[in-house]
């Protein structure tokens, strides 16, 4: 347990290095902050919170910075997240004033913004298409041999796949009467469970219908796989701590093999609460050298997905928790108006 002065010289030495990337010394900190102790004091403490883990001396000259485990003391003691400026504010707020975008494009701004605000990379996990209920499905004949199909779900996603088929006789709408009858409601189980079952005293309707059903499980399936959204890899490059390539490569490889990614976005899905994982907190070797900040939106006080920022352990971290935590709640918010 550290004392209130190892508090407050850890406290003082972690963001002083969160806002220079530069070591911090015993003078630096006297200097600029109202510690009400002499330089050889705060600089027994510091040695005394290395010894402890808290810090490390990266060279024998040079001041000291934090550890992983000193990022944590620090976050977990974090009472005071500071605001966003107006134009911050003013951009997210107009983002999520735009109820008439689709689901996919709310997943992209959404992301987006959360780059620029940060200047992280910033994730997003889309609602997974297996957790939801179909609300109604269009067909539009194309060509004979192909129609646009349309999902319409009960959380507002919208999916579309041109179908091939082979040519129906019959109206069309009365196959998407017969299967809006039948789908509503259902989720992908049900679905599934509804094509084995499935009889219509028309061959060729029931095979229409058939290739229907076939091709919404299959939309289904492959939307699995489309639901991570990234943004702002790029701004790696100008962070202190990827100056080294190898470090960037390892990043980008963690980042550009989506079901990592999806690993640890599902990962965080079970919470609405912002979670916070520094450095070799994380259990992916690649994203060692990394802080990820998470948080969880909802849907009818139920957690839909995950949306966050991947940056270095030198993170301003007050400010990133206090992003994430708006940006979930305006991306919640604009859920329920997208359904409406």
């Amino acid at each position: 347990m550290l004392d209130a002065r190892k508090k407050a010289i850890l406290y003082v030495a972690v963001q002083e290095y969160i806002l220079t990337a530069e070591p911090v010394s015993s003078q630096k900190l006297v200097e600029k902050y109202q510690l009400g102790v002499s330089s050889a004091t705060v600089r027994n403490e510091l040695a005394t919170l290395e010894a402890l883990g808290y810090l490390h001396q990266p060279h024998t000259s040079a001041g000291r910075i934090p550890t992983d485990m000193g990022y944590r003391y620090y976050v977990d003691g974090i009472t005071d997240k500071p605001g966003l400026t107006h134009q911050e504010e003013n951009s997210i707020v107009k983002l999520f004033s735009s109820i008439n975008m689709e689901m996919e494009e709310l997943m992209k701004e959404t992301t987006h913004i959360l780059s620029n605000v940060t200047s992280y990379i910033a994730v997003t996990l889309a609602p997974s298409f297996k957790k939801s209920t179909l609300k109604h499905i269009d067909l539009v004949s194309l060509s004979p041999r192909h129609v646009l199909l349309v999902l319409i779900t009960d959380k507002g996603q919208v999916l579309k796949r041109t179908v091939s088929m082979e040519p129906f006789a019959g109206e069309m709408g009365e196959i998407e009467r017969f299967l809006n009858e039948k789908l509503q409601g259902l989720d992908s189980t049900g679905i599934s469970a509804l094509k084995d079952t499935l009889t219509l005293p028309d061959r060729d309707a029931f095979r229409t219908a058939s290739t229907v059903i076939n091709a919404i499980l299959d939309i289904i399936e492959s939307d699995e796989r489309e639901r991570v959204f990234l943004s702002g890899t790029a701004g790696i490059y100008g962070q202190p701590e990827f100056e080294e390539l190898s470090k960037v490569h390892s990043l980008l490889n963690a980042i550009e093999q989506g079901y990592r990614l999806m690993q640890w976005l599902e990962d965080s899905v079970r919470t609405r609460k912002v979670l916070v994982r520094i450095g070799s907190e994380n259990t992916d070797d690649d994203m060692r050298g990394c802080s990820i900040i998470t948080s969880g939106y909802q849907l009818d006080n139920e957690t839909q997905g995950t949306l966050g920022i991947i940056g270095p352990t030198r993170m301003n971290y007050s400010r990133a928790i206090s992003v994430v935590e708006l940006i979930s709640d305006k991306l919640s918010k604009a859920l329920v108006e997208l359904r409406s």
